[in-house]
This record gives structure tokens, sequence and C-alpha cells, in this order.
């Protein structure tokens, strides 16, 4: 376990407060956006037959392409030039940024300001990644199934936390003992005003909200005007008791990390633990798990169910009565989508050129133009996208929902990537081997995209009626 003194504790809050920690959006604003658009365009003009009729769907409903319903990005966005779309592809280009930049009120910290608002980004960015490593960076076994009571994974997890100094280790003991609020609706607080809801009607919350997976979250004892509580046990412990505050769940070591939150209620605090979180661990949303949300309950069943499963009867007739903001829903998951093409989503780690390749990537493909020839710019190939697509196993005759499925299989490919000679962009700054890694990232980012649009519009279409809507 990592032993972290004052002064780093002492750095890491100067880091926060002074603004020095970068913009965790992931692939920032522009790329987000493109992706999607691209996707679409694939499907219009390279895509299956299927896939070309599923574009129609969505144009119709939305009045157009790029005129008919519009959309507000929002959040950090209000006076971006971009923040209002319009039409099918508009929707899906605002929908993609989305979960980035609406705001959301799930932490708070009683020092550094992860107030409401983590370190200026909606705690949401720290929530969209899937981890398949099974050592950490010093060879440690992870318990990699290693789900809380939110369903999320544990800091300890990604690569390279164990580096003394690094930006993983010091964003995990900056959000030490950040406290989790699962009743933003009910909450009194004035700062709760800042609350906005990713697409209408939505209203998000995580700890409520994201349990595709069959998970049975406690909600504890809500108290005072932000509803938060540190019952035993509960979704509304701190994270890690650092400092001058504790942290009542001391967790259980595993492969000399503690791994296991929530298993010895009032923990073992020492000398050693003041500075020193004795838990370490920072709540990870795997991002199929959010992206199935949106899919599911908010697409398909149109928010007529909260009860984290699909339910088919909530699903059919809506082929006929989607409305064109509605296509917000499904769009919302290609931001996932996006997320885990880029590696260090899937190697989980917010240090080795995370920031940088993204930044480098929205000063490239970020400003492509449609149909373009710059080859610094236009990353997109449909013909390679097209190759990707055929490719994929779950492509057809999935049931309805399940959309996961189709995230998780481009996430092994994202990790299997970096085994590839000159796709490894965490461990160089050779502008060449990024390069390559973003290509093959939009490429892939397409068919993934292009398969969830089609998903969306099938299954709809396979629930027209009760007798062809079938989840099993």
């Amino acid at each position: 376990m990592l032993k972290l003194g004052r002064y780093t504790f002492i750095l890491t809050s100067f880091l926060f407060l002074s603004g020095v920690t970068p913009s965790l959006f992931a692939y920032t604003f522009h790329v987000h956006q493109n992706m999607p658009e691209d996707a679409f365009l694939y499907m219009e003009f390279q895509g299956t037959n299927q896939q070309r009729w599923a574009a129609d769907y969505m144009k119709a409903k939305a009045g157009g392409r790029y005129t008919g319903t519009c959309v507000t990005l929002g959040g950090e966005a209000s006076g971006d030039s971009l923040n209002i779309q319009c039409g099918a592809i508009g929707i899906t280009r605002v929908a993609a940024d989305k979960p980035d930049w609406v705001q959301d009120v799930f932490i708070d910290h009683a020092i550094l300001p992860f107030n409401w608002n983590a370190v200026g980004v909606n705690v949401t960015s720290y929530t969209h990644f899937i981890n398949l490593k099974k050592q950490s960076a010093n060879g440690d076994g992870l318990i990699t199934n290693n789900y809380n009571m939110i369903d999320g994974y544990s800091y300890n997890t990604t690569y390279g936390f164990e580096e003394f100094g690094s930006l993983d280790s010091l964003i995990a003991i900056g959000l030490s003992n950040s406290e989790f609020s699962i009743d933003p609706k009910n909450c009194t607080e004035s700062a709760c005003s800042e609350y906005l809801g990713v697409a209408t009607g939505v209203n998000e919350n995580p700890t409520v909200d994201y349990m595709q997976n069959g998970s049975t979250t406690p909600l504890g004892n809500a108290n005072g005007s932000k509803k938060l509580g540190s019952d035993d046990g509960t979704n509304y412990n701190c994270l890690s008791d650092t400092a001058l505050f504790f942290c009542p769940d001391e967790g259980t070591k595993y492969g000399d990390t503690y791994q296991y939150p929530n298993v010895v209620p009032g923990g073992a605090k020492g000398i050693d633990d003041f500075f020193v979180g004795n838990q370490d661990w920072v709540i990870w949303e795997p991002s199929y798990n959010a992206a199935t949300f949106y899919y599911n309950e908010a697409w398909l069943e149109g928010l007529q169910s909260r009860n984290h499963s699909l339910q088919t009867s909530a699903v059919v007739g809506r082929y006929y009565n989607v409305s064109g903001d509605q296509l917000l829903f499904p769009s919302l998951t290609h931001h996932y989508s996006g997320d885990i093409v880029q590696m260090t989503h899937v190697w989980v780690t917010t240090g080795y050129n995370h920031t940088d390749i993204e930044g480098w990537a929205d000063e490239k493909y970020g400003k492509r133009q449609i149909g373009g020839t710059n080859p610094s710019e236009n990353f997109e190939d449909y013909v390679l996208s097209q190759a990707y697509s055929n490719a994929r196993q779950n492509r057809y005759n999935m049931p309805v929902g399940n959309v996961a499925k189709i995230i998780l299989e481009q996430t092994f490919l994202t990790y299997h990537v970096r085994f590839r000679a000159g796709y490894d962009k965490m461990t160089t700054s050779n502008k060449t081997v990024w390069e390559n890694m973003v290509k093959w990232a939009v490429r892939n980012v397409n068919a993934e995209m292009a398969l969830v649009d089609e998903k969306a519009v099938m299954d709809l279409r396979k629930c027209r009626n009760s007798a062809t809507c079938d989840n099993s």
C-alpha cells in the first residue's frame, strides 16, 4: 500500500485548489461530437441496408439530419456556439458530450473544492472507465470484480496508482474524504440549484439509477440539507480516511492493497492512518453500466420504469411514439462508446498521456471537415469501419436491450491493442504512435456507434407489439 505523508497531502490540496489539475474530459469536446457524426454518416453512406434504414428512422423522428428538433448541451457549454444543435445528427453530437458537460451534484468534500462539482468537472467524468487489468503497476494482484455498493471499481486498480506523486495517486488522495449524495432531488442546500439532468426527464443519480448489473444498494439514512450520511455499509461513506476525517470503513487487503470496501465497519484508525487513507479507493461507475441505463430505461422504456432491469412491457409501442428529442437517450450511450476506445479508460488511469493525447486529438481530428481529405485531421475511414463492424460478434440476433455487449466487446479490443507494436500511446510521447492509436479509435468507434444506433432502432422495431418483444 502506498504510504503518503503530509507534504503529498498539501501538494494535492494545492493542485486542486489552484486549478493545476488538467481537465478530465474524455476525448475532449469536438472529438466527442465528431465521432457520432461520422458514425451516422457511415451508416448512411457505407453501412448495411438495415443501418441505412435505421438512420432514416432517426432522421424522420428528428425532422432532418441537421434541421428539425433541437437540443441543448447545457452545463458549462451554455455560452458555446455549439451549445444548441438540431436534427438527428445534431442530437447525436450534443448527446455524445452531455455526460461530461452537465454538472452533477453527487460529491461533497469538507475541505477541498469538491462540493457539488469536482474540480470543475462533474463527478460522472470520473466514472467513464472499464477496468480489465489484473495486476497493479507494482505487480500486486487485483480483484477485478471489485464492485462497491454503487457498482464502482476501486481506484487502486488503476495503472500507476502506486507511483509516488503521480496524477492518479494525487487524485485518489485528493478525493479522500468526499461523500456521495444519493438524494440530490430532495436536497435543500442552495448548491443543489446547480443540479441539471443529463437529458430531459432523466435527472439521473448514479447511486440510484446505474444498477443494470443487478446490484442492490442500501441507501442508508440521509441527514442534513445535502442528504448525506455516514452509516456503516452504505454508499454515504467517505472514500478514504485521511487527515482530518475518519471514514468508518477500512476495507480488506488483497495483494497488499486495500480493495474490499465496507467489510470492516468502524475500521482501525492508527497513527499511520492520519495522513494515509487505510482504504484508498475512489468509486468508479463502469461505463457500460451507465450506458445501459440510458439505453434501457431512458430510450427503450421511455423512463416508464426505474427498477434497474429492462421491462419489455414499457418498450412495446414506443416504435411509433418516440419524439425527436428522445434521440438523446441512445446517443448518450455514444459518450461511453467513445470513452472505451481511449486506452487509458480501459487500463484506467488519469496519467500516462491521458489528457495530453485527448488535447492532441482535439487539435487534429477535432478540426476535421466532413468529407475532407486532410490526412492530419480526417482520421475517419468508412471502409475500415465497415470491416471493423463486420468483424464484431455482437451485431445481430441479440435480444432486446443488452447494449453492454457491444461496448464490452470494444473494451477487450481496446485493452489488447496496447500490445500491438506502435500503438502503446501510454508509455510514449511519440506522436506517430498517438496518431496510430487515435486513428484506430476513430474507425473502431464509428463501427461501434453505428451498431448501437442500429440496435436502438431495431430493438424498438422488434417491440412494435408484445408478441415480438423479447429480451430473454
